[in-house]
């Protein structure tokens, strides 16, 4: 569904002020970019480049490229650099299915969100990791590298979520996808995703 862009820009001022990244992801790649955005100008979003040089010449070579802000999503065939900046166009907005945008929570690093997991070849070991995300079907959460453990596929039997000290209930989820996020300090991580197998 396409939305207005001044429903859209409501939305975006409110995360330039935050401070608040971005997902900037180019399709068929299994990397994305967290990029604070600074401003709108001559029609684009604008942000500092902060992709790392040895990832440019897989980057420019992708048809397609998405932004998500919050509920929105972006879509262009290309980005412009302009110096230091990269300018993603607006021209085509649409909101994130109901089923990806409905109560999508972001954790930032300042949060106390994290997942235990019960490690599935060794019961008595709990494996404790930061929360990236969390909605109704599922949720996502931060490795530091990519292992056999965290590969598509994979079932975890048991995960208990603690949210500012708050457990929930013990559930079950099954790994969808496991994709590299590049921050602007050029540290980076692995986005684990899992979907619910049991919903909470």
């Amino acid at each position: 569904m396409l939305v207005s862009k001044n429903d859209f820009e409501n939305v975006y001022n409110e995360l330039v002020a935050n401070k608040q990244p971005l997902v900037l992801s180019p399709k068929g790649k299994s990397v994305s970019f967290l990029c604070t955005p600074t401003g709108i100008l001559d029609e684009a979003v604008t942000f500092h480049n902060s992709i790392p040089v040895d990832f440019l010449p897989e980057v420019v070579t992708s048809t397609e490229f998405t932004l998500v802000c919050k509920n929105y999503q972006l879509v262009s065939a290309a980005l412009f650099a302009h110096g230091t900046d990269i300018r993603f166009p607006t021209h085509h907005i649409s909101l994130l299915p109901q089923s990806r945008a409905d109560e999508r929570l972001v954790f930032s690093s300042q949060d106390e969100a994290e997942i235990v997991i019960t490690h599935p070849f060794d019961g008595g070991t709990s494996l404790t990791r930061r929360l990236y995300d969390m909605s109704k079907g599922g949720l996502s959460f931060r490795a530091r590298s990519q292992t056999k453990l965290m590969q598509p596929g994979r079932v975890f039997s048991k995960m208990t979520i603690k949210i500012k000290g708050r457990e929930t209930s013990v559930m079950q989820g099954r790994v969808v996808y496991v994709k590299q996020i590049f921050e602007e300090n050029s540290h980076n991580f692995y986005q684990v995703g899992v979907q619910f197998i049991n919903n909470p």
